[in-house]
């Protein structure tokens, strides 16, 4: 079996014309109980570490079809309201069902939110977005890299789920890559690595791009110059150029 890493996705070669991958992401520390950090509610919560799998999946190019929550907390009430959040952002896919699945911790009395998801999809090989920018493309970055409550208190800089499916529908985009804890600089520099490319960053960028991206509440994509316009009005979030491919 053709098992490979690309990126932050295991992508398994299924059969002649399909790849499955597989995404994981972990959340702790962050909900209503003693021990959490960051205050903030289990549905919110799950909704951002929900979507961070899903977004990694679309970004290569795969469709979703199953999550798998691992929560390591009690079902009544912190895992309810998790799997209510979990439910909430497949609730907005517009183009795919996925089911859902999972187990609660019951045994053990926890102080503290935590949790592991896992999301796995299907890709027509041909449709794989990897290795697909070219030479006098440009790189742009949506949304804006945000932490804690920096993703609660700026929805309307947050990419959200909807928004990266409006993303992986586009053919005419070279690539998708959602920007983690490494920052804008770090996810740039794999980018231009495995497409053998440099990039020239334009002198007036206002974003920082050492920052961490927070549950991918931004992304880099890579198009022709000419797409630009169709990017700013499909997707209502914020948009900065940040160099051309050379």
């Amino acid at each position: 079996m053709d098992i490979k890493q690309i990126r932050d996705i295991t992508v398994i070669s299924f059969d002649e014309n399909r790849y499955l991958g597989i995404a994981c992401d972990s959340c702790g520390g962050i909900g209503l109980k003693e021990h959490d950090v960051v205050k903030v509610s289990p549905q919110i919560t799950a909704y951002h570490t929900g979507k961070v799998v899903l977004a990694e999946l679309m970004s290569l190019g795969f469709k979703p079809m199953i999550m798998a929550d691992g929560l390591a907390v009690e079902m009544n009430d912190t895992g309810k309201q998790l799997i209510d959040g979990f439910n909430e952002v497949l609730s907005k896919l517009k183009t795919t069902k996925v089911h859902l699945t999972g187990s609660t911790e019951e045994n053990i009395k926890t102080v503290q939110t935590s949790m592991g998801v896992t999301c796995i999809g299907m890709c027509d090989k041909d449709k794989l977005k990897y290795k697909k920018t070219n030479k006098n493309d440009i790189c742009l970055i949506i949304g804006m890299p945000l932490v804690g409550n920096e993703v609660i208190n700026n929805p309307d800089k947050v990419l959200d789920i909807d928004d990266f499916e409006k993303l992986y529908l586009c053919d005419f985009i070279r690539e998708i890559l959602p920007v983690g804890s490494r920052g804008i600089g770090q996810e740039l520099n794999d980018l231009c690595s495995y497409n053998e490319l440099s990039i020239k960053l334009n002198e007036d960028i206002n974003i920082d791009l050492k920052k961490s991206g927070g549950p991918s509440c931004s992304a880099l994509v890579t198009i022709e110059e000419k797409h630009i316009d169709i990017i700013r009005t499909l997707v209502n979030k914020p948009v900065e150029i940040l160099g051309k491919f050379y």
